[in-house]
């Protein structure tokens, strides 16, 4: 099985350790049962790379993650990772570590929150999107963990390795971060994060809004990663597996052939992402 995917709903109060505990349970189980090699498992890390290839031979165009589950007293937290290296604990790996859920964004005690989850291991990437309640917009909703691990597109005449990461994690804020970077000096970028941009405008504006002095129709337009912050040694093609909406997509709506629309308020940009057939429906 390649593209699967779950949805979990959480009553309010209900998103804690314990949920967090179980999210990465499940997060770990999609991410086997999406066809990814699992290099390294504990209870509380993963590592997966792309289906069939060799942890020994890191590649700047091989998909590579990590997750790791992180509990303290009374908050849960997940991180991803996107790794360039055997796994994330071999000292001599690169990788670049993100906060992707904490129990506390939510609300103390938490708001209701539905969150949804794809990955593909024989296409390399994943994703995870969330709706909050959210009284204080007009749908009802915002958006929360907005994030995903994704591919840039190689261009026919760059085939240079060695300068970036060509995979990496990207928020639905407009950030960036690949497993790695070089910058024009040849040196390994200590901040590797970039923001991004589109057709729209740059990625961390809600550009896609439409108005009545510039109507347009809906519309799905790439997304690219700037090469700022000293990642200015490369170049970085549209992301694989991100487009950027206008307003006007409901949440799930298909878009494109297996594609769907992930929303949120009027102040969060809307985007798309490939998607499974179905989401299995987590219970518990």
């Amino acid at each position: 099985m390649a593209r699967v995917g779950f949805k979990k709903s959480y009553a309010e109060g209900a998103f804690d350790v314990t949920a967090a505990q179980a999210l990465f349970a499940a997060i770990k189980a999609y991410l086997a049962m999406a066809g990814f090699t699992v290099c390294l498992e504990s209870e509380d890390t993963i590592d997966v790379l792309r289906l069939g290839a060799d942890p020994a031979l890191p590649d700047d165009d091989t998909p590579h993650w990590a997750f790791r589950l992180v509990v303290a007293d009374t908050i849960g937290e997940i991180r991803a990772t996107p790794v360039y290296g055997a796994n994330v604990l071999d000292p001599a790996a690169r990788s670049c570590e993100r906060l992707i859920v904490n129990t506390t964004f939510p609300g103390t005690p938490s708001r209701a929150l539905t969150l949804w989850f794809a990955a593909d291991g024989v296409a390399g990437w994943w994703w995870l999107h969330g709706q909050v309640a959210d009284d204080e917009t007009s749908a009802g909703v915002s958006m929360l963990f907005p994030y995903a691990g994704v591919t840039t597109r190689r261009y026919a005449a760059d085939t240079h390795q060695g300068l970036c990461a060509r995979y990496g994690l990207r928020s639905g804020w407009g950030d960036w971060y690949p497993a790695y970077a070089l910058d024009e000096e040849g040196n390994v970028v200590s901040d590797r994060h970039t923001n991004t941009w589109s057709p729209f405008g740059e990625g961390y504006n809600c550009n896609g809004n439409r108005h009545a002095g510039s109507p347009l129709v809906r519309l799905a337009v790439p997304q690219f990663p700037n090469r700022e912050n000293g990642i200015t040694a490369c170049v970085l093609g549209e992301f694989n597996e991100i487009l950027v909406l206008t307003d006007g997509y409901a949440q799930e709506e298909a878009l494109l052939p297996g594609w769907i629309a992930l929303t949120g308020s009027e102040w969060d940009q809307p985007y798309a992402a490939p998607t499974p057939a179905q989401f299995d429906l987590l219970l518990k």
